[in-house]
């Protein structure tokens, strides 16, 4: 099996949960931290977005004077078996395999990747108002990531790590003379193929909000595809369980090299 690394940057499409009260605490200490209304709610829920990651920070007016003191910020440590929070983006819990390689190094919890879809929210501050007739409270102001960092706080979790991947198949272009890649949806393989698992993970202090992203190194395997025979033969089942045998070693192999690189990072 030839195996190539290659480096890789994935961008996701923004959504953003949000309230209607004018302003969170949780990230007080955040200088030059803005809010954003309701109105920008996405129909879009499967996945986590920038904005749900970052927050603010993704909208807000930089001046050359804030980068240079982010510059000057001490970075933060995750010393080994510190207690974490683990999240996929777009899954209701983080896959098996990478839950066992991180809890190799730390304390492990696991929170959904998929956030909330809230309805736009009308705020009525004026409590002598009674035409409202309901007692709901306001909903604070706050994007997902100042919610988890909330709950981790309250669990003495020590920094949150998101991480969305993409299983990719690719096909030699003889015209173009390099491979052509596209997101792999579970399609009959009929050729001889090529799998990639591409992976963005961000790291998050829950004690000050700082965060790190970046990809680490994505590996391509040579994938054997289903053999042509008739029907459901044996065979065609066999090259097809062999063929999602590879896509869990590829993954393995990329939780593994993620793992190992955010410890070697921040222990």
């Amino acid at each position: 099996m030839k195996i190539r690394e290659t480096f890789f940057i994935l961008i996701s499409p923004f959504i953003l949960v949000v309230g209607c009260t004018p302003h969170s605490s949780i990230d007080a200490r955040k200088p030059g931290s803005t809010h954003i209304s309701g109105s920008s709610i996405s129909t879009n829920t499967a996945v986590l977005t920038d904005k749900d990651i970052f927050g603010n920070e993704t909208t807000l007016a930089v001046s050359e004077e804030d980068i240079q003191a982010a510059l000057e910020g001490e970075s933060f440590r995750v010393p080994m078996n510190s207690a974490v929070i683990l999240v996929q983006s777009g899954s209701r819990a983080p896959e098996a395999m990478i839950q066992q390689e991180m809890s190799k190094y730390y304390t492990v919890s696991t929170f959904s990747g998929i956030p909330d879809r809230q309805k736009p929210i009308t705020c009525n501050k004026n409590k002598n108002d009674k035409n409202d007739g309901s007692n709901a409270l306001p909903v604070e102001n706050m994007n997902y990531m100042q919610a988890l960092r909330y709950i981790a706080a309250k669990g003495h979790q020590k920094a949150i790590i998101v991480y969305n991947g993409t299983l990719q198949s690719g096909k030699y272009d003889t015209a173009l003379k390099s491979t052509v890649w596209s997101d792999y949806k579970n399609e009959k393989l009929t050729d001889a193929v090529s799998m990639r698992y591409l992976i963005r993970f961000t790291l998050v202090d829950v004690a000050t909000g700082e965060w790190a992203t970046w990809s680490p190194v994505n590996y391509e395997n040579k994938v054997l595809p289903p053999m042509a025979g008739s029907g459901t033969s044996k065979k065609e089942t066999s090259a097809a369980d062999l063929t999602e045998q590879q896509i869990t070693q590829l993954k393995q192999r990329t939780y593994t090299a993620m793992v190992k690189d955010l410890v070697n990072r921040y222990q």
